[in-house]
């Protein structure tokens, strides 16, 4: 039986994050240096329980037979169970609490709560009362703003991508805002998800991590660890630090962009007529983080969690 750490009272990225580091001037978890197998799942689910337009069962055989390997359904203000689970898709528990501005999913939480007339930082002290993970959804949708992200303490990170809010408002992406709160010094994770109310919801938004197993106790340590990469449908193979350079290999791509602070980075891009399956990076020591965001020609797109200097 695979040994994986139990729950924390509430998210914190380590000072020392396990994974390679650069002259130990930037360390960060490299999922493809850590040990297990990869695992596709989803964190932001409704269902008829809520305002979603499939059961708790439709939901989690749509998944299954896509090839997903855990969700979480996250309904609004409780937990909802699935009597006819698949018995090869792990489901965690979650809600999602918010009425306004304020949207919070609740990871691996034992009840929901309304959230009504609460303040940002309630809501994730609330989930973190349960020790669970909270992640902040749709914050371009929701218009919360970067010095709020940065000001909260306590969460695991936000949804970068979120396919209902793209699909219905064109406001799906929130990755200035992921710069500007990583600019801020704050160590926080993206994350993608469906948040699935219709059919055109479904898998748009997924994240794949690396565990020991395919428990609950396993994803959620991996998923606090950062062990994991976003994507709308790119595929990341593998990611190498030495010597001071990054390497990262993956799905046939237009472009691979290195981002760190301010204007530090690099976009690499295919020359005409050809893609990219390989990107190299030489840190200059003074990025201060570092993301990787991949671009495939009909625009899906894949995304690294930061590298902190």
């Amino acid at each position: 039986m695979p040994s994986c750490a139990g729950k924390g009272s509430e998210f914190r990225v380590p000072d020392r994050m396990p994974g390679a580091q650069l002259g130990g001037d930037m360390e960060f978890a490299n999922p493809f240096e850590a040990e297990g197998n990869w695992y596709r799942g989803n964190l932001h689910i409704h269902t008829t329980e809520s305002d979603g337009i499939h059961t708790p069962d439709q939901a989690a055989r749509l998944y299954r037979d896509r090839g997903y390997d855990f969700i979480c359904i996250s309904d609004h203000h409780r937990v909802t169970s699935v009597k006819n689970k698949p018995e090869d898709l792990l489901i965690i528990p979650g809600a999602e609490m918010g009425r306004g501005p304020v949207h919070v999913v609740g990871v691996d939480v034992s009840a929901g709560f309304d959230a009504q007339g609460m303040k940002l930082q309630e809501v994730i002290d609330r989930i973190n009362g349960q020790r669970g993970m909270a992640i902040i959804a749709h914050p371009y949708w929701s218009a919360i703003t970067s010095a709020e992200l940065a000001g909260a303490e306590g969460y695991a990170g936000f949804e970068i991508f979120n396919n209902v809010c793209n699909n219905i408002k064109g406001k799906g992406y929130s990755t200035v805002h992921f710069d500007e709160v990583l600019q801020s010094g704050k160590r926080i994770l993206g994350f993608a998800s469906d948040d699935t109310h219709c059919e055109k919801d479904l898998f748009g938004g997924c994240i794949m991590v690396k565990a020991r197993s395919l428990e609950k106790e396993c994803i959620m340590d991996s998923l606090r660890k950062g062990l994991f990469y976003s994507s709308t449908g790119m595929s990341i193979s593998g990611l190498e630090v030495k010597e001071g350079k990054i390497t990262i290999s993956c799905q046939a791509s237009e472009s691979v962009n290195f981002v760190g602070y301010g204007f530090m980075g690099n976009l690499v891009c295919a020359e005409a007529g050809a893609t990219l399956t390989r990107a190299e990076y030489q840190v200059k020591g003074t990025e201060k983080y570092l993301r990787i965001e991949i671009t495939g020609k009909s625009g899906l797109k894949a995304w690294t969690n930061p590298m902190f200097l």
